[in-house]
């Protein structure tokens, strides 16, 4: 599997887990109500319509909570996606605590209210698993004691669970009479010691964590609420607001912990937005290059499927007559493939002004690369030098797409020139040349994988052979209106689907020296 295959996975499978927690929590929120409609509040006790009224206004905070985080998606972490579970659990919590209220007293429903209480201490179980589970990564925990402990809680899980179960049988925590009534029994507080070893691991954690002293404070209270919430109601049958308490921990944690990452979030936007501008700027970008000549046209465009990108394009004139011209591609995506990509177009420059030929250039650069490249990243390359008073093309390809070239009076064919290996791979590798010879009228152009492995929402992709027959329903545009004519069709295409590849494109229509003088004769 590709990095950019896995790369796609793992977006998948993060907005899957958002999207399946957004999508729980409006269905709880709404059964919620519509069990409620149904039932009604005949002949329900105060106390119990208040617990009732408290889970389902919890529910539709749920809900607003994670449609906050389903919208901001795309940069979703493993955070983010712990915090929706959570999020979805309490609601799950919140509808099974308003349901058992809701059957409470009816002793047709007795069987029922069996069932609901002991998924109910069954999930509290999982939420309290879910919740340590955030926490020891929100603040960092690192020590021999509280991997033994975390291994400790995840143990005791599982006998927490059976004892939940075990209710089915044997009133062990709660009992249902014939009426219908529940009833806590005498062994009720057994079913709250999963929760305090969660919380003093935690606590004893506090003094190990590396986490900001803000960070340990709203750890603090997300246990400390629903204890406190626990020893001022858990003895008063009849109001149970331990998960609203939960809810407000929750929210506790958004509003702190979120809020910094938002504006981590945004001065790493910031950051790269100046880096998208840096790395414009090292790219050419004025056109028409070298408007007082009139033997050559050239464009060239870079999209990045990020903030920045790996690709790069070049192009300067050697000496009066030669110009070379550099497209590349990076492996990786982001910073580190920006970073690569501007020493890579800075050694080829460099070398090129040198008079080296394409071939002797790409072998000079790769061993400077392989020299201190720790990472192991590679750079895929055409170079080609043109001599514009003959029309003769000398290239090297290191591993990168062949060219299109377009005769005076033919089609675009993709030309398959000698191909050699990738720049950064390994030292000491010799690059082939070939020339080729380009008349008066013709165009090359060059591009990376972003083109032809664009791809459209149902996986296929865009392809060398639309890729060449847009070319040539395009054939006879200048090349700053064939760029453009590949890039709407690209669009047309992919509709919308994000693209996980860069899209450089450069075209050059050789003129000729030959055309200039019977033009000029003209005049």
């Amino acid at each position: 599997m590709t990095k950019e295959n896995f790369s796609k996975l793992t977006d998948h499978v993060k907005s899957y887990k958002i999207h399946v927690g957004f999508a729980l929590s409006c269905f709880l929120t709404v059964a919620a109500f519509a069990s409620l409609y149904i039932r009604g509040f005949n002949g329900m006790k105060p106390q119990w319509m208040f617990s009732i009224g408290a889970d389902v206004f919890c529910s539709a905070v749920c809900v607003m909570l994670c449609f906050s985080c389903f919208l901001n998606r795309r940069n979703a972490t493993e955070e983010t996606n712990s915090f929706v579970t959570m999020i979805s659990t309490t609601a799950l919590a919140l509808f099974l605590d308003e349901a058992s209220w809701l059957v409470q007293g009816l002793a047709q429903f007795r069987y029922l209210n069996i069932a609901i209480n002991v998924l109910h201490y069954m999930n509290g179980v999982v939420l309290i698993f879910l919740f340590w589970q955030y926490i020891s990564r929100a603040l960092r925990i690192e020590s021999r004691m509280l991997t033994s402990a975390d291994r400790l809680l995840n143990l005791l899980s599982i006998p927490a669970l059976l004892l939940c179960v075990v209710n089915n049988f044997y009133p062990l925590y709660f009992s249902v009479d014939a009426n219908g009534v529940y009833q806590r029994s005498e062994n009720w507080v057994v079913s709250q010691f999963y929760l305090v070893a969660a919380v003093l691991t935690m606590c004893v954690g506090l003094a190990y964590s590396k986490a900001s002293l803000k960070d340990r404070l709203v750890a603090t209270s997300f246990a400390a609420i629903p204890l406190l919430n626990m020893f001022l109601t858990g003895m008063t049958f009849g109001i149970s607001t331990q998960y609203a308490s939960i809810l407000v921990s929750i929210v506790l944690i958004y509003g702190v912990v979120f809020a910094e990452r938002e504006k981590s979030i945004t001065l790493t936007e910031n950051e790269l937005s100046v880096a998208t501008r840096i790395q414009a700027d090292m790219l050419p970008n004025t056109f028409p290059f070298m408007p007082e000549r009139n033997d050559f046209d050239l464009y060239a465009s870079m999209t990045p499927a990020k903030e920045v990108g790996g690709d790069f394009y070049d192009f300067f004139m050697v000496d009066e007559n030669r110009i070379a011209l550099t497209i590349a591609d990076v492996s990786g995506k982001g910073i580190p493939a920006a970073l690569f990509m501007m020493a890579s177009k800075i050694l080829i420059k460099n070398c090129v002004m040198t008079g080296k030929s394409p071939g002797d250039v790409l072998s000079i650069v790769n061993n400077q690369i392989c020299e201190n490249n720790r990472e192991e990243m590679f750079v895929t390359v055409w170079l080609g030098i043109l001599d514009l008073t003959n029309g003769r093309l000398v290239s090297a390809n290191a591993g990168h797409e062949y060219p299109a070239i377009k005769s005076p009076d033919g089609d675009f064919e993709i030309i398959k020139t000698k191909h050699s290996f990738v720049i950064g791979g390994m030292p000491g590798l010799k690059y082939k040349e070939s020339e080729t010879v380009l008349l008066p009228g013709s165009k090359l152009f060059v591009y990376t994988d972003g083109v032809p492995e664009a791809e459209a929402g149902n996986g296929r992709q865009y392809g060398c052979d639309r890729f060449l027959e847009t070319l040539n329903n395009n054939k006879d545009k200048s090349p700053r209106e064939l760029l453009a004519a590949v890039q709407d069709d690209i669009s047309d295409f992919a509709q919308n689907t994000p693209q996980f590849d860069d899209l450089t494109m450069l075209c050059v229509h050789y003129i000729g020296s030959e055309v200039k003088s019977s033009e000029t004769a003209d005049n």
